[in-house]
């Protein structure tokens, strides 16, 4: 089965200067990251596939710029934004752990029983 996750964002001055809902459906950029093959519920396949979304965060946040300001005040943001985002909507425990720095609970992770 094809897995795939769609990272998208508003134009970098969407979200910097007016709520979303205000974009165009013109202004919308979106990466295909797919995860076929990797088991996002495992340790190494969270790190694996939050790299992937953090990628794809970057390319649709148009790229890290050379100008260190803008690095911090535009780019960072915005990649993290579109991280989160995309973190949130795939209700996955662990990768959302890894996003917030944090470690699963007990109750987000389930045990297989033997």
């Amino acid at each position: 089965m094809l897995k795939q996750i769609i990272v998208a964002s508003f134009a970098f001055a969407t979200i910097a200067a007016a709520p979303a809902a205000l974009a165009q459906p013109s202004d919308v950029l979106s990466v295909t990251v797919s995860y076929a093959g990797i088991d996002a519920t495992s340790p190494g396949g969270a790190e694996i596939l939050l790299r992937r979304i953090t990628s794809a965060a970057e390319k649709v946040c148009g790229g890290e710029p050379s100008n260190p300001l803008d690095r911090s005040m535009k780019f960072k943001p915005c990649v993290d934004e579109v991280t989160q985002r995309t973190v949130a909507g795939m209700n996955n425990p662990r990768l959302a752990a890894l996003v917030n720095k944090t470690q699963p609970t007990a109750s987000d992770t389930k045990v297989a029983a033997r």
